[in-house]
């Protein structure tokens, strides 16, 4: 069976911290409505959007870890 790299507790808050002051500096730059790009094509879908899914995964990523 293949091995996983299960990150540490510090790699997941240190990713999760860079991820916030990312959403600070977006939203202090008016940059949170900025849209995607995605192929090449613009969509719906926000940089805020975008940020704020890898937020909420990272803080259940954080949750799982400390069960």
């Amino acid at each position: 069976m293949a091995e996983y790299y299960k990150p540490t507790i510090e790699e997941s808050s240190n990713a999760l911290f860079n991820c916030l002051d990312i959403k600070r500096t977006l939203e202090s730059h008016n940059l949170m409505n900025t849209t995607r790009v995605h192929g090449g094509t613009e969509n719906e879908d926000t940089l805020g959007d975008l940020i704020s899914d890898v937020i909420l995964f990272l803080e259940k990523l954080e949750e799982v870890s400390n069960d």
